[in-house]
């Protein structure tokens, strides 16, 4: 009898999908990720480095980006917004650097901190 208890527990685990390993779909934590994930307006952001250096960053809605520093061209890759805010892959580098861009306290400009932890001011223009 006990066997028949153990094989009839085994069988309603099976059809309850209890053993499986696929996750579950559940609409609201793509939602709450939504929530997170930042929303980076494709456009140029243009600042100017302590020592008067003129730099842009030009993020594409084709997903690249262009960084050019002095006119001239620094850096070139692909840019996606995900959890850990809006990153940076170069042509060639070693990886991603992720920014956390929120507007700032005046009209048009944009607050951007970088992976050092430093934010610098930017106009942007979209």
């Amino acid at each position: 009898m006990k066997k028949l208890i153990a094989i009839a527990g085994i069988a309603t685990l099976a059809a309850c999908g209890g053993g499986t390993d696929e996750p579950a779909e559940d609409a609201s934590l793509d939602e709450a990720a939504a929530e997170v994930i930042p929303a980076t307006s494709a456009g140029s952001y243009t600042s100017t480095t302590p020592d008067g250096v003129e730099v842009v960053v030009a993020l594409n809605a084709d997903g690249t980006y262009t960084v050019t520093e002095g006119g001239e061209q620094a850096e070139a890759g692909t840019w996606e917004d995900n959890i850990r805010g809006t990153c940076l892959t170069a042509e060639g580098g070693d990886g991603e650097n992720c920014f956390n861009i929120q507007p700032g306290a005046e009209e048009g400009m944009m607050d951007i901190t970088g992976p050092d932890g430093e934010t610098m001011s930017y106009s942007f223009e979209g």
